[in-house]
């Protein structure tokens, strides 16, 4: 199984938890749900990567019943807490799937969004071909992910500490699993199926605080479990990427800079 997938799979019971939906991941999330706009004329309406689905269940309570809205999620517990989440809501299904392979009808979609999902695609053209495949003509789509230069504080600082417990061929391999892209090359990418006229692709730069706990919270959970360290060292490493992260702090907390980018579809 795809290692990330099986990550998600596995905290799934944690999404909801306060120490999570405090992070500075929290925020971003409740952020990026902010630039999705569902309108009077989207009557099928997709979230690709929907997690535990919190924002399928909040949109299904906001919009009468006609509205049909479909969650797309790879990862099994994911799926299952989702599922149970949005049962009261008739119009509400969710799927086995992801980007790559997105189980849909060509031409029948009308709205597509997604937060903080996309950069987790193994294949970035298979993917924005899927997306262009299941839009209607008429469709609209709102993904939010992260870019490049996300991160870049921890980046800085703890790179040095993984060079010593990590060879060069793990560290690529770990920033692998990410599709971090620049502007310019999200750009082309989305280029490549949707018209330029109907199509903007922008990108932000969002700095949160918190305290090393606070940070460490989701770092450990997620990010960690995704660095393959032989088990022998991991404690020892876990301690000195833990040192390296608190020398960031300033009398604001640690910051950590999260790179955003947006892709938007429109008709009008």
């Amino acid at each position: 199984m795809n290692s990330v997938i099986e990550t998600y799979s596995r905290f799934a019971g944690e999404y909801d938890a306060p120490e999570n939906l405090g992070s500075c991941w929290g925020c971003v999330g409740r952020h990026s749900l902010g630039l999705v706009t569902l309108a009077a004329k989207h009557k099928v309406v997709v979230d690709v990567g929907c997690g535990v689905g919190r924002e399928l269940a909040q949109f299904a309570s906001r919009h009468s019943v006609d509205v049909r809205f479909i969650g797309v999620e790879p990862a099994a517990n994911m799926r299952k807490i989702a599922t149970e989440r949005t049962a009261r809501h008739s119009n509400v299904q969710v799927l086995e799937g992801s980007f790559e392979n997105l189980p849909l009808a060509s031409r029948s979609v009308d709205y597509l969004y997604s937060i903080l999902a996309f950069h987790w695609t193994t294949d970035l053209d298979q993917s924005v071909a899927e997306l262009a495949r299941v839009l209607k003509p008429t469709g609209e789509m709102d993904l939010t992910f992260i870019g490049r230069q996300n991160g870049r504080e921890f980046i800085r600082t703890t790179t040095p500490v993984f060079f010593k417990y990590m060879t060069p061929a793990m560290m690529v391999k770990a920033a692998s699993l990410r599709k971090q892209l620049t502007l310019e090359q999200a750009v082309t990418l989305f280029g490549k199926a949707f018209e330029p006229h109907k199509l903007s692709v922008t990108e932000s730069y969002l700095t949160y605080f918190d305290t090393l706990d606070g940070h460490w919270s989701w770092w450990v959970r997620i990010e960690g479990q995704l660095v393959d360290i032989p088990q022998a060292v991991r404690a020892e490493c876990d301690r000195a990427v833990r040192a390296a992260i608190a020398t960031l702090a300033t009398e604001a907390g640690i910051p950590y800079t999260v790179h955003l980018l947006h892709a938007r579809l429109r008709n009008a």
